[in-house]
């Protein structure tokens, strides 16, 4: 793992990211709530949530070097700041709709299990839905790009169907399936088939003619020109659209979830919203972000592995 050297310039900002961290520390644990509050919440949580903020910064920081790293942690933390000092001098006085700092990451101490098992319910659900999407996809678009008469009848098709939010379906497809469960799976594969089909026929069209020409010579025949020349050289294109199509298979899966499933992250958040515990709907909308983006950073990293001929 290569390490950089700061830059005096990236020391300082190290120095104030530091100040705003101590500083937080500090707020929490020193400052008093504002009287009119009812609701007063152990800090153990958050203060845990901005020491691991605080490593996972450090580390970063050194590894990548980058100035960008700093600058953001500088404005979570001194949005931290802001929050904990408007809620505790009584400029924000509403305990329903914001919570403190401190109430809403003890939500994770509160309902570990259910949070955990509506995690791994949507990461399911995602999984299968994701899965099939991209394999049938791929095939049906290296299909239609390399077979003019295929492309002929599908794309028109997957034109009008895309122009359809997949969301518009969840009502319906709610009604035809037998299960929640095969209606939020469907609508995921909604979300991401069309869209990797036409970007898969888009990148079959945009091969060289030399390197089909040159296939073609050495007798290679429809099945062998999919799998061993059209398949290869689209394979770094499919990768890199896997992390677009997984943030909007999981917008399509949280909002799907939020219609009628009863397992899943879009689910804990519509269920607390009925029950006015706002505190719980703002932790599911952190949960989301945390995975969204713990996801984004895993395709990205596997992307870079796997594609390295193309960094």
């Amino acid at each position: 793992m290569k390490k950089y050297i700061l830059e005096p310039k990236m020391y300082i900002a190290f120095g104030i990211v530091t100040l705003l961290f101590v500083i937080n520390i500090v707020l929490t644990l020193t400052f008093p709530y504002f009287t009119a509050h009812k609701a007063y919440y152990d800090s153990a949580a958050y203060i845990t949530v901005l020491i691991i903020a605080y490593v996972v910064y450090a580390i970063s920081v050194h590894v990548t070097g980058k100035k960008s790293t700093s600058d953001i942690a500088i404005v979570m933390y001194a949005f931290f700041i802001l929050w904990e000092c408007s809620y505790k001098t009584g400029i924000v006085h509403n305990d329903l709709l914001i919570p403190s700092p401190e109430g809403l990451f003890h939500v994770f101490v509160e309902k570990p299990a259910e949070i955990g098992a509506d995690v791994l319910g949507s990461l399911a659900l995602l999984f299968w839905g994701f899965l099939l999407a991209i394999i049938l996809g791929t095939l049906l678009g290296l299909l239609a790009g390399w077979i003019p008469r295929v492309r002929e009848v599908l794309l028109p098709i997957s034109n009008v169907i895309t122009l359809i939010p997949p969301l518009m379906f969840s009502a319906y497809f709610i009604m035809i399936f037998s299960t929640f469960r095969q209606a939020a799976i469907t609508v995921i594969f909604f979300a991401v088939f069309w869209p990797t089909f036409q970007g898969t026929v888009a990148r079959v069209g945009q091969i060289d003619k030399a390197i089909i020409e040159a296939a073609k010579t050495m007798g290679v025949g429809t099945g062998g020109m999919v799998i061993k020349v059209i398949f290869p050289y689209c394979l770094p294109g499919i990768i890199k659209s896997i992390s677009k199509s997984l943030r909007g298979a999981f917008m399509c899966l949280s909002g799907a979830e939020m219609l009628g499933m009863n397992l899943g992250i879009g689910y804990f958040v519509e269920k607390y919203k009925s029950f006015a515990d706002y505190r719980c709907v703002l932790a599911g909308i952190v949960t989301v972000g945390v995975i969204t983006t713990l996801i984004d950073l895993i395709v990205n990293k596997v992307e870079k592995t796997v594609i390295k001929w193309e960094a």
